[in-house]
Protein backbone atom coordinates (compact mmCIF):
# COMPACT_ATOMS: atom_id res chain seq x y z
CA UNK A 1 0.00 0.00 0.00
CA UNK A 2 2.61 2.45 0.72
CA UNK A 3 4.19 1.90 -2.69
CA UNK A 4 0.59 2.56 -4.04
CA UNK A 5 0.41 5.62 -1.97
CA UNK A 6 3.62 6.94 -3.16
CA UNK A 7 2.60 6.45 -6.78
CA UNK A 8 -0.70 7.84 -7.00
CA UNK A 9 0.94 11.65 -4.63
CA UNK A 10 3.84 11.22 -6.02
CA UNK A 11 3.12 15.32 -7.54
CA UNK A 12 2.67 16.59 -3.34
CA UNK A 13 6.68 16.46 -2.82
CA UNK A 14 9.76 14.72 -4.21
CA UNK A 15 10.14 10.68 -3.99
CA UNK A 16 13.09 11.31 -1.14
CA UNK A 17 10.47 13.51 0.94
CA UNK A 18 7.43 10.80 0.37
CA UNK A 19 9.54 7.90 0.92
CA UNK A 20 11.36 8.80 4.17
CA UNK A 21 7.69 10.09 5.41
CA UNK A 22 6.23 6.35 4.59
CA UNK A 23 9.29 4.85 6.24
CA UNK A 24 9.73 3.19 2.40
CA UNK A 25 13.27 2.46 0.67
CA UNK A 26 13.66 3.77 -2.76
CA UNK A 27 14.40 0.64 -4.40
CA UNK A 28 11.70 -1.04 -3.09
CA UNK A 29 9.56 1.54 -4.50
CA UNK A 30 11.20 1.78 -7.59
CA UNK A 31 11.26 -2.56 -7.93
CA UNK A 32 7.35 -2.58 -7.25
CA UNK A 33 7.03 0.25 -10.13
CA UNK A 34 9.03 -1.83 -12.66
CA UNK A 35 6.71 -4.90 -11.87
CA UNK A 36 3.58 -2.69 -12.21
CA UNK A 37 4.79 -1.07 -14.92
CA UNK A 38 4.78 -4.73 -16.59
CA UNK A 39 1.35 -5.83 -15.57
CA UNK A 40 0.18 -1.97 -17.09
CA UNK A 41 1.67 -3.47 -20.39
CA UNK A 42 0.36 -6.70 -19.63
CA UNK A 43 -2.98 -5.63 -19.59
CA UNK A 44 -2.92 -2.87 -22.36
CA UNK A 45 -1.49 -5.81 -24.83
CA UNK A 46 -4.78 -8.41 -23.66
CA UNK A 47 -7.18 -5.48 -23.86
CA UNK A 48 -5.56 -5.15 -27.47
CA UNK A 49 -5.74 -8.75 -28.22
CA UNK A 50 -9.42 -8.67 -27.03
CA UNK A 51 -10.58 -5.59 -29.49
CA UNK A 52 -9.16 -7.56 -32.56
CA UNK A 53 -10.73 -10.71 -31.92
CA UNK A 54 -14.19 -9.17 -31.33
CA UNK A 55 -13.24 -6.92 -34.64
CA UNK A 56 -12.50 -9.95 -36.82
CA UNK A 57 -15.65 -11.80 -35.40
CA UNK A 58 -17.78 -9.32 -36.31
CA UNK A 59 -16.46 -8.35 -39.55
CA UNK A 60 -16.74 -11.96 -40.37
CA UNK A 61 -20.84 -11.86 -39.51
CA UNK A 62 -20.10 -13.73 -35.80
CA UNK A 63 -20.02 -17.14 -37.51
CA UNK A 64 -16.36 -18.38 -37.30
CA UNK A 65 -15.29 -20.53 -34.30
CA UNK A 66 -11.96 -20.12 -32.59
CA UNK A 67 -9.78 -22.53 -35.41
CA UNK A 68 -11.03 -20.02 -38.34
CA UNK A 69 -11.03 -16.88 -36.12
CA UNK A 70 -7.19 -18.03 -36.08
CA UNK A 71 -6.85 -18.36 -39.48
CA UNK A 72 -8.45 -14.55 -40.22
CA UNK A 73 -6.31 -12.96 -37.33
CA UNK A 74 -3.03 -14.81 -39.07
CA UNK A 75 -4.20 -12.94 -42.11
CA UNK A 76 -4.49 -9.69 -40.54
CA UNK A 77 -0.66 -9.69 -39.55
CA UNK A 78 -1.79 -10.91 -35.75
CA UNK A 79 -0.12 -14.58 -34.61
CA UNK A 80 -2.43 -15.77 -31.15
CA UNK A 81 -2.52 -19.25 -30.30
CA UNK A 82 -5.95 -21.32 -30.68
CA UNK A 83 -5.66 -21.21 -26.92
CA UNK A 84 -5.65 -18.24 -26.62
CA UNK A 85 -7.63 -16.91 -28.63
CA UNK A 86 -10.60 -19.66 -27.19
CA UNK A 87 -10.19 -17.57 -24.21
CA UNK A 88 -10.88 -14.59 -25.43
CA UNK A 89 -14.07 -15.74 -27.31
CA UNK A 90 -15.43 -17.48 -24.31
CA UNK A 91 -14.19 -14.07 -21.74
CA UNK A 92 -16.16 -11.92 -24.23
CA UNK A 93 -19.03 -14.40 -25.53
CA UNK A 94 -17.76 -14.07 -28.87
CA UNK A 95 -20.14 -17.58 -29.85
CA UNK A 96 -20.67 -18.36 -33.16
CA UNK A 97 -24.48 -17.82 -33.96
CA UNK A 98 -25.39 -20.59 -35.63
CA UNK A 99 -29.34 -22.43 -36.02
CA UNK A 100 -30.87 -25.27 -37.46
CA UNK A 101 -34.41 -25.85 -38.78
CA UNK A 102 -35.78 -28.32 -41.26
CA UNK A 103 -38.48 -27.97 -43.96
CA UNK A 104 -39.50 -30.15 -47.01
CA UNK A 105 -39.93 -30.23 -50.02
CA UNK A 106 -43.32 -30.71 -52.02
CA UNK A 107 -43.58 -33.46 -53.70
CA UNK A 108 -43.94 -33.36 -57.49
CA UNK A 109 -43.46 -35.92 -60.51
CA UNK A 110 -40.67 -36.03 -63.17
CA UNK A 111 -40.80 -36.01 -66.94
CA UNK A 112 -37.66 -36.89 -67.64
CA UNK A 113 -34.60 -39.15 -67.07
CA UNK A 114 -32.34 -39.72 -64.20
CA UNK A 115 -28.58 -39.87 -65.27
CA UNK A 116 -25.90 -42.06 -63.53
CA UNK A 117 -24.01 -40.84 -60.57
CA UNK A 118 -20.76 -40.29 -62.87
CA UNK A 119 -19.26 -37.97 -60.37
CA UNK A 120 -19.20 -40.79 -57.23
CA UNK A 121 -18.16 -38.42 -54.60
CA UNK A 122 -14.98 -37.31 -56.39
CA UNK A 123 -15.54 -34.39 -54.75
CA UNK A 124 -11.96 -32.83 -55.47
CA UNK A 125 -11.58 -31.71 -58.84
CA UNK A 126 -8.30 -30.71 -60.38
CA UNK A 127 -9.52 -28.13 -63.13
CA UNK A 128 -11.81 -25.02 -62.66
CA UNK A 129 -15.15 -25.53 -64.96
CA UNK A 130 -14.69 -29.12 -64.83
CA UNK A 131 -17.18 -30.29 -62.58
CA UNK A 132 -20.30 -28.16 -61.43
CA UNK A 133 -22.91 -29.11 -58.93
CA UNK A 134 -26.39 -28.07 -58.27
CA UNK A 135 -28.89 -27.72 -55.71
CA UNK A 136 -32.21 -25.93 -54.74
CA UNK A 137 -32.99 -24.51 -51.13
CA UNK A 138 -35.86 -22.92 -49.39
CA UNK A 139 -36.07 -19.66 -47.74
CA UNK A 140 -38.91 -18.70 -44.90
CA UNK A 141 -40.75 -15.36 -45.39
CA UNK A 142 -43.80 -13.69 -45.17
CA UNK A 143 -44.47 -14.25 -49.02
CA UNK A 144 -44.42 -17.80 -47.97
CA UNK A 145 -41.59 -20.28 -49.49
CA UNK A 146 -39.18 -18.86 -51.43
CA UNK A 147 -36.38 -21.02 -53.52
CA UNK A 148 -32.85 -20.55 -54.09
CA UNK A 149 -31.08 -22.61 -56.89
CA UNK A 150 -27.16 -22.60 -56.95
CA UNK A 151 -24.42 -23.59 -59.06
CA UNK A 152 -21.40 -24.52 -57.40
CA UNK A 153 -17.69 -24.89 -58.93
CA UNK A 154 -16.41 -28.10 -57.11
CA UNK A 155 -12.93 -26.95 -58.03
CA UNK A 156 -12.81 -24.27 -55.23
CA UNK A 157 -16.19 -24.33 -53.77
CA UNK A 158 -16.97 -21.09 -55.80
CA UNK A 159 -20.86 -20.27 -55.93
CA UNK A 160 -20.86 -19.17 -59.50
CA UNK A 161 -24.57 -18.60 -60.89
CA UNK A 162 -27.78 -18.43 -58.19
CA UNK A 163 -31.22 -17.32 -58.37
CA UNK A 164 -34.26 -17.01 -55.95
CA UNK A 165 -38.28 -17.30 -56.94
CA UNK A 166 -41.41 -18.03 -55.25
CA UNK A 167 -41.52 -21.14 -57.97
CA UNK A 168 -39.57 -24.29 -57.29
CA UNK A 169 -40.12 -25.11 -61.05
CA UNK A 170 -37.25 -25.85 -63.93
CA UNK A 171 -36.90 -22.40 -64.69
CA UNK A 172 -35.54 -22.04 -61.15
CA UNK A 173 -32.44 -24.11 -61.72
CA UNK A 174 -32.41 -22.83 -65.90
CA UNK A 175 -31.80 -19.23 -64.66
CA UNK A 176 -29.12 -20.45 -62.17
CA UNK A 177 -27.62 -22.52 -64.63
CA UNK A 178 -27.44 -19.61 -67.10
CA UNK A 179 -25.93 -17.31 -64.27
CA UNK A 180 -23.15 -19.75 -64.36
CA UNK A 181 -22.22 -19.92 -68.24
CA UNK A 182 -22.39 -16.50 -68.33
CA UNK A 183 -18.93 -16.08 -66.36
CA UNK A 184 -17.84 -19.55 -67.91
CA UNK A 185 -15.19 -18.20 -70.53
CA UNK A 186 -13.37 -21.30 -71.03
CA UNK A 187 -16.31 -23.26 -73.20
CA UNK A 188 -14.59 -26.56 -71.89
CA UNK A 189 -16.73 -29.53 -71.24
CA UNK A 190 -18.83 -29.93 -68.14
CA UNK A 191 -20.04 -32.62 -65.61
CA UNK A 192 -23.39 -31.19 -64.02
CA UNK A 193 -24.18 -32.62 -60.97
CA UNK A 194 -27.31 -32.54 -58.68
CA UNK A 195 -29.57 -34.33 -56.76
CA UNK A 196 -32.91 -36.65 -58.32
CA UNK A 197 -35.62 -33.30 -58.16
CA UNK A 198 -38.02 -33.06 -60.91
CA UNK A 199 -36.19 -29.76 -61.79
CA UNK A 200 -32.62 -31.53 -62.74
CA UNK A 201 -34.16 -34.48 -64.60
CA UNK A 202 -37.11 -32.89 -66.68
CA UNK A 203 -36.44 -33.34 -70.09
CA UNK A 204 -36.62 -29.55 -70.38
CA UNK A 205 -32.81 -29.08 -68.07
CA UNK A 206 -31.57 -32.00 -69.88
CA UNK A 207 -32.09 -30.14 -73.09
CA UNK A 208 -30.28 -27.20 -72.08
CA UNK A 209 -27.44 -29.35 -70.73
CA UNK A 210 -26.94 -30.47 -73.95
CA UNK A 211 -26.97 -27.62 -76.03
CA UNK A 212 -24.10 -26.16 -74.10
CA UNK A 213 -21.85 -29.30 -74.17
CA UNK A 214 -22.25 -30.06 -70.58
CA UNK A 215 -22.96 -34.01 -69.17
CA UNK A 216 -25.62 -34.62 -66.56
CA UNK A 217 -24.53 -36.45 -63.31
CA UNK A 218 -27.11 -37.32 -60.60
CA UNK A 219 -26.90 -38.64 -56.80
CA UNK A 220 -28.67 -41.72 -56.15
CA UNK A 221 -31.75 -42.07 -54.89
CA UNK A 222 -32.42 -40.33 -51.13
CA UNK A 223 -28.82 -40.09 -50.89
CA UNK A 224 -27.72 -36.49 -49.72
CA UNK A 225 -23.90 -37.70 -49.63
CA UNK A 226 -23.54 -37.63 -53.09
CA UNK A 227 -23.85 -34.02 -53.46
CA UNK A 228 -22.68 -33.01 -50.13
CA UNK A 229 -20.20 -30.07 -50.98
CA UNK A 230 -23.79 -28.08 -51.90
CA UNK A 231 -25.85 -29.32 -49.10
CA UNK A 232 -22.61 -28.29 -46.42
CA UNK A 233 -23.09 -24.91 -48.34
CA UNK A 234 -27.14 -24.36 -47.77
CA UNK A 235 -26.11 -25.86 -44.53
CA UNK A 236 -23.78 -23.36 -44.05
CA UNK A 237 -25.76 -20.26 -45.25
CA UNK A 238 -28.92 -20.98 -43.29
CA UNK A 239 -26.79 -21.07 -39.79
CA UNK A 240 -25.08 -17.78 -40.72
CA UNK A 241 -27.35 -15.60 -42.26
CA UNK A 242 -30.96 -17.32 -43.42
CA UNK A 243 -31.63 -18.18 -40.01
CA UNK A 244 -30.80 -15.31 -38.18
CA UNK A 245 -33.64 -12.59 -40.18
CA UNK A 246 -37.04 -12.24 -40.97
CA UNK A 247 -37.43 -11.81 -44.69
CA UNK A 248 -41.08 -9.51 -45.76
CA UNK A 249 -39.91 -9.04 -48.96
CA UNK A 250 -37.86 -10.68 -52.19
CA UNK A 251 -35.93 -7.09 -52.18
CA UNK A 252 -34.33 -7.93 -48.78
CA UNK A 253 -34.15 -11.59 -49.65
CA UNK A 254 -32.04 -10.67 -52.64
CA UNK A 255 -30.10 -8.35 -50.71
CA UNK A 256 -28.66 -10.56 -48.24
CA UNK A 257 -28.10 -13.50 -50.49
CA UNK A 258 -25.79 -10.57 -52.90
CA UNK A 259 -23.84 -9.29 -49.35
CA UNK A 260 -23.37 -13.40 -48.02
CA UNK A 261 -22.34 -14.86 -50.92
CA UNK A 262 -20.59 -12.60 -53.40
CA UNK A 263 -18.94 -10.42 -50.81
CA UNK A 264 -18.94 -12.63 -48.35
CA UNK A 265 -18.77 -16.58 -48.62
CA UNK A 266 -17.53 -16.42 -52.21
CA UNK A 267 -14.49 -13.77 -51.36
CA UNK A 268 -13.88 -13.49 -47.28
CA UNK A 269 -14.74 -16.90 -45.62
CA UNK A 270 -12.30 -19.18 -44.85
CA UNK A 271 -12.55 -23.25 -46.53
CA UNK A 272 -10.75 -25.48 -44.40
CA UNK A 273 -10.85 -27.87 -47.76
CA UNK A 274 -9.14 -24.76 -49.50
CA UNK A 275 -6.34 -24.21 -46.97
CA UNK A 276 -8.18 -21.61 -45.17
CA UNK A 277 -8.71 -19.17 -48.14
CA UNK A 278 -11.51 -18.21 -49.83
CA UNK A 279 -12.96 -19.26 -52.94
CA UNK A 280 -11.60 -16.22 -55.16
CA UNK A 281 -8.33 -16.66 -53.14
CA UNK A 282 -7.90 -20.16 -54.18
CA UNK A 283 -8.94 -19.41 -57.54
CA UNK A 284 -6.68 -16.16 -58.00
CA UNK A 285 -3.55 -18.06 -56.35
CA UNK A 286 -3.60 -21.30 -58.25
CA UNK A 287 -4.47 -19.87 -61.72
CA UNK A 288 -1.93 -18.14 -61.15
CA UNK A 289 0.15 -21.09 -59.96
CA UNK A 290 -0.25 -22.40 -62.73
CA UNK A 291 0.12 -19.60 -65.36
CA UNK A 292 3.63 -19.18 -63.73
Amino acid sequence: MKCEAVYYYKGSGTLQEMCEALGLNKSTYYKWLKAYNRQKEKQAMQAWKARAVRDIFERNKRVYGYRKMQRALEAEGISLSVYIIRKIMRENGLYPELQRKFKPYPNCKSDGRFSDNRLDRQFRVPELNEVWAGDITYIKSTLGWVYLAVVMDLYNREIIGYTVSKNINTELVKRALSNALARNEQGNKILFHSDRGVQYSSMDYGRMLAENNMDGSMSRAGCPYDNSCVEGFFATLKKECIYRRKYDTMEEIERDLFEYIELFYNRKRLHATLGYLSPVQYRIQTRNGNAA
